[in-house]
């Protein structure tokens, strides 16, 4: 399975020059932990309601008003569409980050979360049990004390 079959298609974005008040202010709005910042198209960072709380708390003097592009960091782990999960898995461990950016040709054109694997891994542990469930007469025989769950 590619990466894109999975990544959020619908990404906010934001420009260099947006302020930190002006990336909460989306965020809330748009209902979202995190903001790509892109430049000319391309993502060169992401900002995460993590990054904000840190950088204004313990920051060195981050204000609503500082510019994102003052706190935004250049080295930004981006992966193919075309990526498989498990090189994607591999990237994000490694670099311990928890949503990335998805690109085709340098364009942005996605986001995968952590929270979008285990969703993932959640539909193919259903369809495990469902594979599971059908095969085993053992299954049959259980009382069903809470409707749908055999045990």
């Amino acid at each position: 399975m590619a990466v894109i079959d999975i990544a959020r298609q619908t990404v906010v974005t934001v420009e260099p020059e947006a302020t930190l008040s002006d990336i909460v202010q989306t965020m809330r709005t748009k209902r979202v932990g995190s903001v790509i910042v892109v430049a000319e198209g391309e993502p060169i960072g992401l900002v995460s309601d993590r990054d904000l709380a840190f950088e204004v708390l313990e920051g060195d003097g981050a204000t609503n008003s500082t510019p994102v592009s003052e706190i935004v960091s250049g080295d930004l782990l981006t992966v193919a569409a075309d990526a498989g999960i498990y090189d994607l898995l591999e990237k994000m461990s490694r670099k311990g980050v928890r949503r990335v950016p998805v690109v085709e040709d340098g364009d942005l054109v996605g986001i995968v979360s952590l929270s979008d694997i285990v969703v993932l891994l959640g539909m193919e542990l259903q369809q495990i049990a469902n594979i599971i469930r059908s095969v085993s007469p053992a299954y049959e025989r259980l009382p069903r004390s809470d409707g749908d769950r055999p045990y």
